[in-house]
């Protein structure tokens, strides 16, 4: 398990504020580290990824009549 992963329940903000409805100790895909500062942080940007254009049409297109 990597350092990244070794978060529990008891570090999400929900749990601590007592708004974790979800039973049990598996991390749940709405984890938020709780803030030194005891509000709610935004979650971390996607990180943007460039995409290849698509090669063009190898036939011209044509308006129908």
């Amino acid at each position: 398990m990597s350092k990244r992963n070794r978060s529990s329940c008891n570090d999400c903000y929900f749990r601590q504020a007592g708004l974790c409805a979800l039973p049990g100790e598996e991390v749940c895909p709405t984890f938020r580290r709780a803030a030194a500062t005891a509000k709610l942080d935004p979650p971390p940007q996607a990180r943007l990824v460039p995409r290849m254009n698509a090669p063009l049409a190898a036939q011209p297109v044509t308006a129908y009549a």
